[in-house]
């Protein structure tokens, strides 16, 4: 996110630019940027709800919660589109969510992902989260599914995709994460 907003910056010669959300570096998708006087706007849009659509790999766990991570465990376990319907019930609504350690949360002022790569051991709180919308979009093979959420502010869809899988009593992590809508 940052170094989209560093190259809108140089390509407009303004010094002044800001963006609506931070995108996880393996994102695509929407980034809401604001240049000049419209960076004092960007608050409204950070606190709106955003749209994501996801891809989870059954089987692994890794230390990033998505396809970027060194693989942790493995599970032979693979759910099938019944029990993932009937868990992702239990995901709607206001819930407890921990932060990936590999995150852009600031700890006595570092940013979580740096304290990660240096072997800091960390261990984020959970936080309340409200989850809108979740479904599961499509099954893509016995290894795979993609979904497609709708949820608030601080919602970390990697931990989303964890938390999913541990529920399905196996691991899993995001290969594709695509930001729909913001707002």
């Amino acid at each position: 996110s940052r170094q989209a907003v560093s190259k809108i910056s140089k390509i407009f010669n303004i010094k002044k630019v800001g963006h609506g959300g931070t995108l996880d570096p393996l994102a695509t998708g929407v980034l809401p940027i604001a240049i000049g006087e419209a960076t004092k706007l960007i608050s409204f849009i950070q606190n709106k709800n955003k749209k994501y659509s996801f891809v989870i790999k059954w089987g692994e766990t890794t230390q990033t919660d998505d396809i970027e991570g060194k693989v942790l465990e493995t599970s032979l376990l693979r759910p099938n589109k019944e029990q993932i319907i009937k868990v992702l019930t239990m995901f709607k609504g206001t819930i407890y969510q921990k932060p990936p350690i590999f995150s852009a949360i600031k700890i006595n002022g570092r940013r979580s992902y740096k304290l990660a790569r240096n072997n800091v051991d960390i261990i984020h709180k959970e936080r309340l989260v409200k989850i809108q919308k979740l479904s599961l979009k499509k099954i893509i093979s016995i290894d795979s599914a993609e979904f497609e959420v709708e949820c608030s502010k601080g919602t970390y869809v990697r931990s989303l995709a964890r938390d999913i899988a541990q529920k399905l009593n196996t691991k899993g992590h995001v290969t594709k994460l695509r930001r729909l809508s913001v707002g």
